[in-house]
């Protein structure tokens, strides 16, 4: 048991696909303690979730009585269970009331069973509009976060396997897109004839945001410049672009042009690691001003402000315009 998980008065978890980030704080959200695991929807059947759970908040050493919230995959229908969407347009504090309940045992694999732990599960977000349907599980509580953090206007891209577009008005989020950009590349890297290029070489920056500039001028070239990356190296062997640089700028160049307008609006990138260093090159190669937000930060305090309308008597609301560090 860690001195920091004793006093935590609540813990909050992003659940996703591939993983799981858990974090321990106070009343006040000051961080006491984190785990994280590859223990997420690919690997975990319906009934892992709650021993899972309990593994990290025991080498944590939280309370019994302690809440956890949790938002992404992990409530979805092949998660642990699922909380039906909420739809597009919508003001964020409707995740609370989307909030599905838990009854999750305190002392997992023993005889005695010992009080139950109040977990939920934030819903995710759907927009039910048949030209553009869509959703989304875990960035709806990354783009709260912004709003908490004084976002009231503007566009915000999380980068991603599958990266979204989302429209803020009003601290309301009034739509959003996905682009497949990341699964995209990794298919084609992997397993299309594109392999034995993106595979092999280096990394070009230079050769990255020369794609990303052709594709963003011409989105058709991400599609028609694909088989040149095949095709260049037979013909002219090593002096072509690296393979990885040119696929990953072309298709990140013509997400940009197909997501971004022209509205003067203000835009936010929301990323951590490899994805914001790419998408923050692209965007500053096309002379596109942004600001860079940390998603793991955002994420945290979008659910503890969550945390703070479904437990009110262990968490204090805050001002919005605030952070949770």
């Amino acid at each position: 048991m860690t001195a920091a998980g004793a006093t935590a008065d609540i813990v909050l978890a992003d659940w996703g696909t591939t993983s799981l980030r858990a974090w321990a704080l106070d009343r006040q959200g000051n961080l006491l303690d984190e785990r994280r695991s590859d223990s997420g929807m690919g690997t975990l059947s319906r009934d892992q979730y709650a021993p899972e759970l309990q593994r990290h908040l025991s080498v944590m050493g939280v309370p019994d009585e302690t809440p956890v919230l949790i938002c992404g995959m992990a409530g979805a229908a092949q998660g642990w269970q699922e909380a039906p969407y909420i739809e597009a347009p919508t003001d964020f504090a409707a995740l609370a009331d989307g909030a599905i309940t838990i009854a999750g045992q305190a002392h997992v694999g023993q005889a005695h069973v010992g009080q139950t732990r109040d977990i939920r599960i934030l819903p995710g977000i759907a927009q039910r509009d048949s030209a553009r349907p869509d959703v989304m599980r875990g960035e709806e509580t990354i783009l709260h976060g912004l709003v908490c953090n004084g976002v009231q206007d503007g566009t915000v891209c999380l980068p991603g396997t599958h990266s979204k577009w989302a429209d803020i008005a009003g601290g309301r989020l009034d739509g959003f897109r996905t682009m497949m950009t990341g699964e995209m590349f990794a298919l084609l890297g992997d397993r299309s004839i594109l392999r034995h290029t993106v595979m092999s070489g280096g990394w070009s920056d230079d050769d990255f945001i020369t794609a990303v500039g052709e594709a963003h001028a011409d989105p058709s070239r991400a599609l028609a410049g694909l088989f040149g990356l095949r095709a260049g190296p037979l013909l002219f062997g090593d002096a072509v672009p690296h393979g990885a640089s040119r696929l990953s700028g072309l298709m990140i160049g013509a997400e940009i042009a197909s997501c971004l307008h022209s509205d003067g609006k203000p835009l936010h990138l929301a990323a951590t690691g490899k994805m914001a260093a790419h998408y923050a090159k692209a965007l500053t190669g096309l002379g596109i001003g942004f600001d860079m937000v940390d998603a793991e930060l955002a994420v945290r305090t979008g659910l503890f402000d969550i945390a703070s309308i479904l437990w009110p008597e262990r968490i204090p609301q805050r001002p919005q315009g605030g952070t949770t560090e």
